[in-house]
């Protein structure tokens, strides 16, 4: 099989607008209008000096996975009407936690169904840019994530399940 790109649009990050995690039920929506999609994972490191070996020697000891993102300021778009309020309310602690997916395309098909899920993740306000039209805010993937699937992408009702372990 010959390599074949993926297209920018099968990588998808979806924030939960009613903030489902205690109830389990979400709503999903992408984060459609943005120009970034740079998933940074962070890896927390720690570095030993055996007397064993020449060199040090660097273990990965967690990560702190996050994405920064900006979004165009339009009127009527479910993220863009979410983040406003979001930001105005300036939460801090756990009342700025919000369930986050990010979906990546299947490795053999090349569709958008592989996914993983923070349900805690943090939402890191930023800037409103009225002059370039823009909106930033950062997504801190707190905690552990769940890995799996996700159907109906681009419906509205979007629905994720856990990999079969």
């Amino acid at each position: 099989m010959a390599n074949a790109t993926i297209a920018r649009s099968k990588f998808v990050p979806l924030i939960d607008i009613t903030r489902g995690a205690e109830t389990g039920v979400h709503t999903w929506k992408p984060i459609d209008l943005s120009t970034v999609f740079e998933l940074a994972y962070n890896p927390q490191t720690e570095t030993y000096g055996y007397i064993c070996n020449d060199t040090d020697s660097t273990e990965i000891k967690s990560y702190q996975p996050a994405m920064e993102q900006e979004i165009k300021i339009s009127r009527g778009n479910p993220i863009y009407d979410f983040m406003l309020d979001f930001m105005r309310g300036m939460p801090t602690g756990s009342a700025a936690e919000v369930p986050v997916m990010v979906v990546y395309p299947d490795k053999t098909t090349g569709e958008a169904t592989d996914a993983d899920l923070w349900e805690h993740a943090v939402i890191c306000p930023g800037t409103i840019n009225t002059v370039d039209g823009k909106l930033t805010f950062t997504l801190n993937f707190n905690g552990a994530h769940t890995q799996g699937t996700v159907t109906g992408l681009g419906t509205e009702t979007i629905k994720f399940a856990e990999a079969a372990a």
